[in-house]
């Protein structure tokens, strides 16, 4: 398969994304699907067009190239209606997509569990609805029926329909799964501790950071975009006595479709349970334009107003850290390699100092004859520590704010 890139750039539309990064981030992105031999063609435009969003003098010149270079698949990194798509595909005689189709058949490769794979065909069926919008004048048009209620238009509302049903019936799926989701949160806040969320750009090395810090080797990680899709919790200790439930989640990208981030909301809402996330950086990448992404989608499900640490991973491929510690130092970042286990040990206590700031030690005597009393603390809140008194037990636990107040209410009420 050999695959031609078109990388848009336009006229009246001020971006503020490089096309060599545009580039690189399409090629990484068919090597992730497992397309390998890929060319580049920029172009600029100054309007699109509804019929082919380029100019039909550039879709002449390119049709000359895809016969000159035996092309066999060309992908925009803009997204294309599907008409545009239909026109393209007529002129140069083989398949057209965009990036968000890309995306999502890597979604559909990538995604393991159930849910997973509801949330890609929800973005699938959503990405396809998006396209058969608006599209009845062309349909029409192809039918020879323009004004009248022709099979083109009875075709669109039988398709529209159709994938409507299916979206609704995926939703509900997703709900009863989210339900489901609520539920585990709930049995695993009975005894309320930290949760720390890992995200960052995709293929930043999450997944083999959650790995190092359990010290398990369980979690699948490949040298790709995307390689994980579905949200997995470990239980890590920081310190003696001390430990939190870290979250890996799927990666960002550069203009995420919002139908994407849609239909994984279900699970990016994990985040927003977190007392601490972790923005993991490639430091071997563009670290500025993926900070703003992951920045971007952070504010838009709502999560801007969690703590962050900025953690730098794959110090192993550089060589000048300094020149890093510099040139970010206003995100005060730690320096890591994930793969190598450098930095960790840093890392953990930047994290525990972090998050002593919302945890606090709460120490308090028991009475040993208030049993019940003992026993719900034991169950029902963090202990990190107790001992046995000559008539009481001092436990020292930790607390939020939210859950203090629960716990004196609970010790309150059984000296009644």
């Amino acid at each position: 398969m050999k695959a031609l890139i078109l990388i848009i750039k336009k006229y009246f539309q001020k971006e503020n994304t490089p096309i060599e990064y545009e580039s690189q981030e399409i090629k990484n992105l068919l090597k992730t699907y497992g397309i390998f031999n890929s060319d580049i063609i920029k172009i600029k435009i100054d309007k699109i067009t509804p019929t082919f969003y380029i100019g039909s003098g550039k879709v002449k010149e390119i049709n000359e190239i895809i016969k000159k270079e035996k092309y066999n698949l060309v992908i925009f990194n803009e997204n294309l209606s599907y008409s545009q798509t239909r026109n393209l595909e007529n002129e140069w005689k083989i398949k057209v997509i965009d990036k968000t189709f890309l995306i999502i058949e890597i979604f559909k490769q990538r995604a393991k569990t159930q849910e997973g794979k509801l949330q890609v065909e929800l973005a699938n069926l959503k990405y396809n609805l998006s396209r058969i919008k608006g599209s009845e004048y062309n349909l029409d048009q192809q039918y020879g029926m323009i004004g009248t209620r022709g099979s083109g238009e009875r075709k669109i509302e039988y398709e529209r329909r159709t994938i409507k049903e299916k979206i609704s019936k995926i939703t509900q799926q997703i709900k009863d799964i989210k339900k489901h989701r609520q539920i585990q949160r709930t049995q695993r806040m009975q005894i309320p501790v930290p949760i720390i969320s890992i995200v960052g750009y995709t293929n930043a090395g999450k997944s083999t950071l959650l790995n190092t810090l359990s010290k398990k080797n369980d979690i699948y990680c490949d040298d790709l975009l995307f390689a994980t899709l579905d949200p997995t919790a470990r239980r890590i200790k920081i310190k003696a006595g001390f430990y939190a439930i870290f979250i890996d989640t799927v990666g960002f990208i550069n203009k995420l479709p919002h139908l994407l981030v849609a239909a994984f909301s279900a699970t990016l809402e994990e985040i927003l349970y977190s007392d601490l996330i972790i923005h993991l950086h490639d430091i071997t990448s563009d670290i500025k334009k993926q900070n703003e992404v992951v920045k971007k989608t952070l504010n838009e499900i709502g999560a801007s107003h969690i703590p962050i640490i900025n953690v730098f991973n794959k110090i192993d491929l550089v060589k000048d850290l300094e020149r890093y510690k510099t040139e970010f130092e206003t995100l005060n970042p730690i320096f890591v390699s994930a793969l190598k286990k450098q930095g960790i040990d840093k890392l953990l206590e930047i994290i525990y100092i972090e998050i002593s700031k919302k945890w606090k030690d709460f120490e308090i005597n028991i009475p040993l004859e208030k049993t019940s009393l003992i026993n719900k603390i034991k169950n029902e809140f963090f202990i990190v520590n107790e001992k046995y008194l000559e008539n009481s037990i001092n436990f020292i636990i930790k607390v939020t704010d939210e859950n203090r107040q629960r716990l004196e209410k609970i010790i309150q009420n059984s000296f009644l």
